[in-house]
């Protein structure tokens, strides 16, 4: 049996479109005794919209003795440069498909991302945990993915490099598919590579 026709393309943000390494975060916060405990919840809080980016920023300025000025640089230095999938095949997607982003992200990390890679303004929606107060794999994530992607469920296409989100997004019935490289898009949209 056929899978129903796409009508909208979803990609997750880290390791999906961007790639990005923790480990310049890990790096500072080892160098402080039982930090890396403390940060890594005040970063789930963040992430799920919990803490405005000003008091973030002081909470974990005073976790790693980093100045306000030198936070920023530090905070966004996980990211690399370049995207994962071609800019050429996104906007190919972008003209053919609605397409959306769904991530589990935080304002500053956001912000950036759209400073570095204008095409991610392009995308017809985003859904971000920081946004919605809910991350992957909570059920209403998802749902305000649904929503915003303006189709039957069976209609939608995503990738993800998580599995437990891969298979979350199963249960509702998506067309998920786990993303390892950009082979992982072509090869259920061969047209990307015509």
């Amino acid at each position: 049996m056929n899978s129903p026709a796409i009508q909208t393309v979803i990609f997750d943000l880290g390791k999906t479109l961007i790639p990005f390494s923790l480990a310049p975060l890990h790096a500072r916060l080892d160098g402080q005794p039982g930090s890396r405990e403390a940060a890594k919840h005040l970063f789930q809080r963040f992430e799920c919209g919990d803490l405005e980016p000003e008091a973030f920023q002081d909470a974990v300025c005073g976790l790693t003795n980093l100045s306000a000025p030198e936070f920023g640089p530090w905070w966004n230095s996980i990211f690399e440069p370049h995207l994962l999938v071609p800019e050429s095949w996104l906007r190919f997607l972008l003209r053919r498909y609605r397409c959306g982003l769904l991530s589990n992200t935080n304002a500053l990390h956001f912000a950036f991302l759209l400073s570095e890679q204008p095409v991610l303004a392009e995308f017809a929606f985003r859904i971000l945990s920081h946004e919605v107060g809910a991350a992957k794999p909570d059920p209403l994530i998802f749902e305000a993915a649904e929503a915003a992607a303006r189709c039957r469920p069976e209609s939608i296409l995503y990738f993800d490099d998580i599995p437990e989100f891969v298979a979350a997004a199963r249960r509702r019935g998506w067309q998920a598919h786990q993303f390892t490289a950009a082979q992982a898009v072509s090869s259920v949209l061969p047209e990307l590579s015509s």
